[in-house]
């Protein structure tokens, strides 16, 4: 019973699929970890003590374990309003490296070596917009707005619709595969495994294709790509979000502000995209500029 409670709860809290799914699991594994207790009865103890066991037994990083705190303190504190004070002391430390980046030439010469339209169409609006993998792929015709140089994404991690400018030249580039395919419904169309059959185009599959290209296509693509230009040597963790976190950089060395920037990425708050400063050129050559106008010396 508390199972179907606790769903319509998170439901309503207007959480992301994603974020409901991880929730109810770790409701789910606290439920496993006490077999024989019912969950809203448990006491502070025993979840500060599940959570132990995930830290030192199980040795879960601290960005796991603290999303297995909020998913339990949303059920105990929100849903049911237990007022423990364990929430307050929990103290989790998270180490966040700093996102791996390409610098512009090897951006181009990545995106110079799909030799397959739908992938160079595909990756060019990644990094041009900084959109996430899945983003990108949900993306339909008519979230291009040519007249105002806007990009509407719909498909977004934490389910809030944002707007992207698009250069003119890429608008003509996206413009102009669609005109190849034209499909009604989606950018980046799958042609399915059966295209190549006898009688059958590739053309005509992605014109008649119901479901976009998939996560597992564009990361097979990206995997042979970055061998076959040799990045791979120089840059072993390059993946499709490199060129999210490389637009990030590339923008704000531009001169972009750090707010807009953080609109466009369709971050909620300003921690994420400051750090990306990290990663500027320019950032460090107007800090040797600026030390050489200081008085003193």
């Amino acid at each position: 019973m508390w199972y179907q409670d606790y769903t319509a709860f998170v439901q309503l809290k207007g959480l992301s699929k994603r974020s409901i799914k991880t929730y109810l699991g770790w409701a789910g594994q606290l439920a496993d970890h006490y077999p024989e207790a019912a969950l809203p009865d448990l006491d502070s103890r025993q979840v500060l003590g599940f959570l132990s066991h995930l830290q030192t037994v199980r040795g879960l990083s601290g960005s796991s374990l603290n999303q297995a705190v909020c998913a339990l303190r949303t059920f105990y504190r929100d849903h049911l309003g237990k007022s423990w004070k364990i929430w307050a002391k929990i103290k989790i430390h998270r180490e966040e490296p700093l996102p791996h980046i390409l610098v512009r030439e090897d951006v181009a010469l990545l995106l110079g070596t799909f030799r397959d339209n739908r992938y160079r169409a595909y990756f060019t609006l990644v990094y041009h917009c900084g959109l996430r993998m899945s983003e990108a792929l949900n993306i339909h015709p008519k979230d291009i707005d040519s007249k105002r140089n806007i990009l509407r994404v719909r498909h977004t991690k934490g389910g809030k619709p944002r707007e992207v400018p698009l250069s003119p030249a890429l608008i003509d580039r996206l413009r102009l595969f669609w005109k190849w395919h034209r499909n009604p419904d989606w950018l980046f169309p799958a042609p399915g495994r059966s295209w190549n059959s006898p009688g059958s185009t590739l053309k005509s599959a992605l014109h008649h294709a119901a479901k976009p290209m998939s996560a597992s296509c564009v990361q097979a693509a990206m995997r042979i790509a970055k061998h076959e230009c040799g990045l791979m040597k120089r840059h072993e963790k390059v993946c499709i979000h490199t060129l999210r976190h490389s637009y990030a950089t590339h923008m704000l060395e531009a001169g972009t502000s750090v707010r807009q920037v953080a609109a466009y990425l369709g971050h909620t708050t300003l921690k994420p995209t400051m750090v990306y400063l990290h990663l500027t050129e320019i950032s460090e050559e107007k800090a040797r500029a600026a030390l050489a106008t200081l008085p003193g010396v």
